[in-house]
């Protein structure tokens, strides 16, 4: 089945929160889907690839692929669509793109979602953390939020674009722009011509070039032969004549210019591991299940997105309503720095630590929802980051173990090299002793590269 997504005025992504144990057969058109387990793992089908997606992780859904989603186990997860048509003036090919964060499945093997490139961990990172503050956003119902989720949702597909495409993410050196246009208008026109015979020489004869510069160039940029890449395209059409009609596979072989059936056959098992008719067998059995999932309401899916930053930032987390609710927060007011006036040449954020510390029944309690949204919305506008301490909040707080548990957090979420940038504010007073100050150094710079100390004395 098709499944509509319905996008507001000038909104052009959609989060909801759902409880799955099994979810039909279905696809999106002009739409990429994110899929993100907030609690347990889920096993995806998505056309030919099975992966298995673990919490903390995340899986592209491309445009217009069929997808299922099931879990042993009934999983909360988190889905972002976003409206393709909406970015396509911006990024001409958005549509033609395969985004993935990991490496290639072939011959239908079941592969996990964090099968990828070390070299991609940090890029990963900071992607992820930008969909998690869009999901937080949306889950704490202020309409006043949803202009930082709309800032983080430009930031994302920007990224999907330049890092996550399926060319860019297997290359280690950066593509030039002009051959991943090519590349493109190459796929569109095999994707408007799926029906016809699709020759070198069509390609040669559009973008105006030699049999050898593209020989040259298409060996550069893809790990498939240029009748492979048409098969694919081929291939992956003749799914949704095997799924959302009755015809027979010789009259879809036809259909789609393959030469014969068997050659099609062929093609067809190399990537799904069956026949198109054991395909087609496989998914009908598939949607005669009884499939088990529903919406979650906002609350309780603000509860589950609490424990999860809670268990996979390694720290106690709490206070996302009560500072999410306000309209007045402190992130709203770093998100409307005037940008054109201020750059990261003139201005630094100072966070101030210990204000975002309290203690209960002598418990440290540490709003990380604050910390967390003032690093990322920092990073994100280009900002410099100052972390303030200042020992005067209270004697009760166990100043070392706070920092520690600051460092912790940080480095879960946020690459070494963006935390290496900022510096330190340590305020002086008389009642501290300077080896306190120097445990904090100490701890500091275990866990920063060169860090930067300095001290104010306020009158």
């Amino acid at each position: 089945m098709k499944e509509d997504i319905f996008f507001n005025e000038n909104m052009p992504f959609f989060v909801k929160i759902q409880a799955i144990k099994r979810y039909p057969i279905h696809w999106h058109e002009d739409v990429t889907e994110i899929l993100i387990p907030i609690k347990g793992t889920i096993n995806v089908v998505a056309n030919h690839e099975r992966v298995l997606v673990k919490e903390n992780d995340f899986i592209f859904i491309n445009n217009n692929s069929f997808h299922s989603i099931q879990s042993k186990e009934e999983a909360i997860v988190a889905s972002i669509h976003i409206d393709l048509n909406f970015f396509e003036t911006k990024y001409e090919f958005i549509k033609y793109m395969y985004f993935r964060n990991n490496m290639y499945s072939k011959y239908y093997a079941k592969i996990e979602s964090d099968n990828f490139d070390f070299s991609k961990k940090a890029s990963k990172k900071m992607f992820m953390n930008k969909l998690i503050g869009v999901i937080i956003d949306t889950v704490s119902n202020n309409e006043s939020l949803a202009k930082i989720s709309y800032f983080y949702i430009e930031q994302i597909v920007e990224s999907m674009v330049k890092d996550f495409n399926w060319l860019q993410f297997l290359k280690s050196d950066k593509i030039k722009k002009e051959n991943l246009d090519r590349y493109y208008r190459i796929v569109r026109f095999i994707r408007d011509n799926i029906n016809k015979k699709i020759s070198l020489n069509d390609i040669i004869s559009m973008e105006y070039i030699s049999k050898n510069y593209f020989s040259h160039f298409w060996k550069d940029l893809c790990d498939f032969s240029f009748s492979e890449r048409v098969n694919f395209e081929k291939v992956f059409e003749s799914e949704f004549m095997l799924l959302t009609t009755d015809m027979n596979i010789a009259s879809i072989a036809e259909e789609l210019n393959f030469s014969d059936a068997k050659y099609y056959y062929n093609h067809f098992k190399k990537w799904y591991g069956c026949t198109p008719l054991m395909h087609r067998r496989r998914c009908f059995s598939y949607m005669k299940s009884d499939m088990e999932y529903y919406k979650l309401p906002n609350d309780r899916a603000a509860e589950l997105i609490v424990d999860y930053i809670n268990y996979h930032s390694l720290s106690s987390y709490e206070d996302l309503s009560r500072f999410s609710y306000d309209k007045y927060t402190i992130i709203e007011r770093i998100f409307s720095l005037d940008i054109d006036f201020f750059s990261n040449e003139n201005m630094s954020i100072v966070l101030d630590l210990f204000k975002y510390v309290r203690v209960e029944n002598d418990n440290i309690k540490i709003n990380w929802y604050i910390i967390f949204q003032t690093i990322l919305i920092s990073y994100a506008k280009n900002l410099d980051m100052t972390v303030k301490i200042d020992f005067t909040y209270t004697d009760e707080i166990d100043f070392l173990s706070v920092i520690s548990e600051f460092f912790k957090f940080s480095l879960f979420h946020f690459d070494k090299s963006i935390i290496n940038k900022w510096d330190y504010f340590i305020k002086y007073d008389e009642s501290i002793t300077t080896d306190y100050i120097k445990n904090i150094k100490t701890i500091i710079k275990s866990n920063v590269d060169k860090a930067t100390f300095k001290y104010y004395f306020e009158i």
